[in-house]
């Protein structure tokens, strides 16, 4: 009998391991792949604000760091956001990954890997290890388990396809700056975006995200041809992130979600690692105040509060942006541009915590042409 069992491997997962046993409490992490970190489905920029946030300085996985970025409206009127120090990393994920089991494992946290959850039914696990059934007891299930949760299927939550975005994305050599990452507002990313995060001068992630429904790969196809024609792609890699508001009902007798599986992802741009690990840390926190003062295991929602409340806005935002078409999203840029936007989001922005900005910005009589937008944005 294990009092908790962790589903998956991944950020969210360790990092709930890792607090949990900082606070005493020992767990097992499930994971069905093979290797930790494979196959990996992540653009790997990953904020420097925010791995200081959850206390996670990676070393070995570090392949870049940048110091801003180049927002492209459909017409190619750019926003340039320039920091004067670097403001994000890119990682590896694969080692990044691998990076948080060392930690992990310092600490005696036992990892199981090439073990697949099959079917929970309360306390016993039915899973398959090394192709063979096996039946594990927990007395507590955390499903970090990714995208494609199956313990948010057991757990009876009901998504749909509009809560999902495909995106896929390459490795790609040319000539880049690797100072900034690139973001297209493009018909060929409809409802998301495109991406370049250079890993190098002569290296890059080039990826590009649709609703479901679209041809990711010929939209791809067709942005590399427009925007990067002269670059070589290979590795391709396909993927699926979550897209919606962060889910509610996330615990549900002795089962929790936490990270991608409960779509604790930034809509805006996809990603997942930082608050995934963050809200990690407020479910081990709930599960040793439950085990240790006996406080309601079903406070965890609760807990989430200030997380949620980034994740709302960030929503927001990419309501707003994919409510207008390409004419409005033109001239917005234009207008905030002549309004100074770069300089502010270069002394304010935060690529995790639009909070820290979006109030000031509502303030500002520059930006009153889109009050009702920036109001609405900060009440979430």
């Amino acid at each position: 009998m294990n009092n908790i069992a962790i589903i998956g491997a991944g950020p969210a997962g360790l990092q709930t391991a890792i607090k949990l046993r900082e606070e005493g409490f020992d767990s097992i992490v499930l994971e069905e792949h093979e290797k930790v970190g494979v196959p990996e489905h992540c653009s790997g920029l990953i904020s420097k604000s925010g791995l200081k946030s959850v206390n996670f300085s990676p070393n070995e996985c570090i392949q870049n760091k940048v110091r801003g970025a180049k927002i492209f409206s459909p017409n190619g009127t750019m926003i340039k956001i320039e920091k004067k120090e670097d403001a994000a990393y890119v990682v590896d994920r694969k080692k990044f990954d691998q990076e948080l089991l060392m930690k992990a494992r310092s600490k005696n946290i036992h990892v199981a890997t090439s073990t697949k959850l099959i079917d929970i039914r309360n306390n016993t696990l039915f899973v398959q290890a090394e192709n063979r059934g096996e039946l594990r007891k927990a007395e507590y299930v955390v499903g970090a388990d990714g995208v494609n949760s199956i313990v948010r299927h057991l757990m009876e939550i009901k998504t749909n396809k509009d809560n999902f975005v495909h995106t896929v994305q390459a490795t790609c050599t040319g000539n880049f700056d690797p100072d900034f990452v690139e973001m297209h507002l493009t018909d060929n990313a409809k409802g998301f975006f495109a991406w370049m995060i250079p890993i190098n001068k002569e290296k890059a992630k080039i990826g590009l995200g649709n609703i479901l429904g679209e041809n990711v790969t010929e939209n791809y196809k067709k942005f590399l041809s427009e925007k990067y024609p002269d670059v070589k792609s290979y590795s391709l890699q396909s993927a699926l992130i979550p897209y919606s508001l962060p889910l509610q009902g996330i615990q549900k007798k002795n089962m929790m979600l936490v990270g991608d599986a409960a779509f604790q992802t930034k809509a805006t741009t996809g990603g997942g690692v930082i608050f995934g690990m963050k809200a990690g840390n407020v479910l081990a926190q709930t599960i040793a105040d439950f085990m240790k003062k006996k406080a309601p295991i079903s406070a965890y929602e609760k807990n989430l509060v200030e997380i949620n409340r980034e994740l709302k806005m960030h929503w927001k935002i990419r309501k707003y942006m994919n409510s207008l078409n390409n004419r409005q999203i033109d001239d917005l840029f234009t207008k905030l541009k002549s309004k100074g936007i770069e300089k502010f989001l270069e002394e304010e922005g935060d690529m995790d915590e639009p909070g820290k900005f979006i109030g000031k910005l509502a303030k500002k009589p520059a930006y009153w042409f889109m009050a009702k937008t920036l109001i609405g944005i900060a009440r979430s």
